[in-house]
């Protein structure tokens, strides 16, 4: 698509130097870095539309929107550091965190937000690391744990939002997830496609 060729010359740009001199390794900073630059920015500038049609929001969901800037900052520390692995462990750490405390404040381990913690190792299988996937495990367990013992003890904070805010912010956690899927599945496909391709030149050769 000719139209998004500026962002992925951007995202090209982004890469740290010494990843570029691999192809593969170019590849996965690269599937790392665009779903979340392109991901979270769509969702920022939706932020007025959605003041629009819910009106002023509470500080639950003013929270979701600002830990939107989380992912841009991990994009950025890889950039400028080139630690992969780092990376995908502070992802982890940051969206644990969201979901942890959207759930906490909406239900606990039964909240819409707590299925999100699936997705914290599914991220990490991206990195093509057994340590990273087992950190990310870890940090995804903890905080469904720490959850279901909040829960078990009823040491939930009354309920931020009435029944139709609820409804807001569920719908607000499929848009986002949603968004989050597709940037990981592009990222698959890009790794398998630079995978395919260097397996053909290395036959070639």
């Amino acid at each position: 698509m000719s139209f998004l060729t500026p962002v992925w010359s951007y995202v090209d740009a982004l890469v740290h130097p010494a990843a570029q001199q691999d192809a593969l390794t170019a590849a996965r900073h690269r599937a790392f870095i665009a779903p979340r630059l392109i991901g979270s920015f769509i969702a920022l500038a939706s932020f007025p539309v959605y003041l629009a049609f819910r009106g002023v929001p509470n500080l639950l969901e003013v929270a979701v929107f600002g830990w939107l800037v989380a992912p841009i900052l991990t994009a950025y520390f890889l950039s400028r550091t080139g630690r992969y692995e780092s990376a995908h462990v502070l992802s982890s750490l940051a969206l644990t965190g969201l979901v942890t405390v959207v759930a906490w404040c909406t239900g606990g381990i039964a909240s819409f937000a707590a299925i999100w913690l699936v997705v914290v190792p599914l991220e990490a299988a991206l990195s093509a690391s057994r340590r990273v996937v087992a950190l990310a495990s870890t940090i995804a367990l903890i905080g469904a744990g720490l959850l279901a013992m909040l829960s078990a003890f009823n040491l939930l904070p009354p309920p931020v939002a009435m029944a139709g805010e609820t409804g807001a912010l569920a719908a607000l956690g499929v848009i986002s997830a949603a968004l989050y899927a597709t940037g990981l599945a592009l990222g698959a496909e890009q790794l398998a496609r630079t995978s395919f391709w260097l397996l053909y030149a290395e036959e070639d050769r």
